[in-house]
């Protein structure tokens, strides 16, 4: 059961009514992570493997002794020639491909990090924030069951009577307040010793 109170024509949420709020946002934000690493990793990969099947076709369709098979023509034997110059091999040409997706999961690693230490702070905001009232929690259930049986009585009661014992509170907590401000304003400076 939720309640709000009305405070100058303003309805206030209830403690929790912004809990489920705060359960909501981090269960999106869970979900949005998910999503976000799901397309990180799959858009790393992709263009890894993109880049792995270009740098094989290349090889293969580059490598004369290959291209020979495909035609079908064997060629004689060639002579030893000078130092050629070195062609990459598949594996190196594979190497930064492997280093961008090596790459792209640290970065998501690192953001995933980063949004975990930020929700772990939010939270902890919010655990030292309701300490206040955790420390004050027999008070806090007094005033919720007071609140609770006073709606709960006023609404079986009807409105004119949920009006009338409205009106009769409020000014019982105005007179309640104004008397003790009076009592520390007048009585109570007398009783102090003097510093």
């Amino acid at each position: 059961m939720t309640t709000t109170m009305q405070t100058n024509g303003k309805l206030r949420k209830s403690l929790a009514e912004q809990i489920d709020r705060l359960d909501s946002i981090l269960d999106g934000l869970a979900e949005a992570l998910n999503e976000s690493v799901a397309a990180a990793v799959q858009q790393a990969v992709g263009l890894a493997v993109r880049e792995a099947v270009q740098a094989v076709l290349s090889e293969v369709l580059t490598n004369p002794a290959v291209l020979e098979k495909l035609r079908g023509n064997s060629p004689p034997p060639a002579a030893p020639a000078a130092a050629a110059p070195a062609r990459l091999g598949w594996r190196e040409r594979l190497r930064p491909a492997w280093g961008r997706v090596v790459a792209g999961a640290l970065a998501t690693r690192l953001q995933c990090g980063r949004l975990c230490g930020r929700a772990r702070q939010g939270l902890s905001g919010l655990w030292e924030r309701l300490s206040v009232v955790r420390r004050c929690r027999r008070q806090v259930l007094a005033a919720v069951g007071v609140g609770l049986a006073a709606g709960v009585l006023a609404y079986v009661a009807g409105p004119w009577l949920a009006a009338l014992v409205s009106a009769a509170g409020g000014c019982a907590a105005t007179l309640a307040v104004q008397t003790w401000l009076w009592v520390r304003r007048t009585v109570l400076p007398s009783y102090l010793p003097a510093a």
